[in-house]
């Protein structure tokens, strides 16, 4: 699935792009548009890859996601969209509480990552320099502290340069930046689908809790893989967040650690 290759060029909107591919296949667009816009006369985008990793390119680049989900209808949808921040539906991991779904749960993080991004490009028609200015770090979880927060002290900053056709392209890129350095905790957790009494998807929300004020709250799940025999259906998480909750140590990065 999603192995044809092509020389595909994009002359308008990359949502009216997106929608155009996966329309091919039968899936339903899901598509959230975006700033950019490939002109013929300016920088028209080519493709060089899969459909599947052209979609994720431009995903990538804009600060989304790209993936395929089939409902209880068997209908398939392509979202191409930020990753879900709310979720009505949200499955509850619990540990250390009454009858837990969880034995274990490992947690990582990582606050050596850029808070701002300076991005540069290059109007080739016009002959003048872009400059995206004032990018907002990107939101997390209802509650939760962000990284720029965390880190606390000068903010760590990086730096974009690239081939566009306007700001609003490169303002796009930049988003992505921040989007994607903002994930800084991850954590992993088996799970079994008898105990929980569900199946967990890759790019859902689930709630965690009984793992301290700080850790506990929602989280975004990047991948599942899953482990099913005669005994059991297990699934291995992989869990992200851009921040976590305060505490009565204080919000700073050093103060976290207490």
């Amino acid at each position: 699935v999603y192995k044809r290759q092509s020389r595909w060029r994009v002359s308008v909107s990359v949502m009216s792009g997106v929608s155009s591919i996966v329309s091919n296949y039968g899936l339903t667009p899901d598509i959230t548009d975006t700033d950019t816009r490939h002109l013929e006369d300016k920088r028209t985008l080519i493709q060089h890859d899969t459909d599947l990793n052209f979609c994720r390119m431009l995903a990538r680049r804009n600060g989304y996601l790209f993936w395929v989900r089939c409902d209880a209808d068997l209908v398939e949808t392509a979202h191409f969209a930020p990753p879900p921040l709310e979720s009505d539906d949200a499955a509850l991991l619990t540990l250390n509480l009454d009858n837990p779904t969880l034995d274990a749960f490992d947690i990582s993080w990582d606050v050596e990552r850029p808070t701002t991004v300076i991005a540069q490009g290059w109007d080739g028609g016009a002959k003048e320099a872009l400059n995206a200015e004032n990018i907002e770090e990107p939101t997390g979880f209802p509650g939760d502290i962000r990284l720029s927060e965390i880190a606390g002290g000068d903010p760590r900053t990086a730096s974009l340069i690239a081939a566009v056709s306007d700001v609003g392209d490169l303002s796009a890129r930049a988003r992505g930046v921040l989007l994607e350095s903002s994930w800084f905790l991850t954590a992993t957790c088996t799970v079994s689908a008898a105990r929980l009494g569900r199946v967990v998807r890759a790019h859902s929300i689930v709630q965690v809790d009984g793992v301290g004020s700080r850790y506990s709250g929602f989280y975004f799940v990047a991948a599942v893989r899953h482990i099913i025999d005669e005994s059991d259906h297990r699934m291995e998480l992989t869990l992200m967040r851009s921040g976590w909750k305060a505490s009565g140590a204080g919000v700073g990065f050093l103060g976290g650690l207490v």
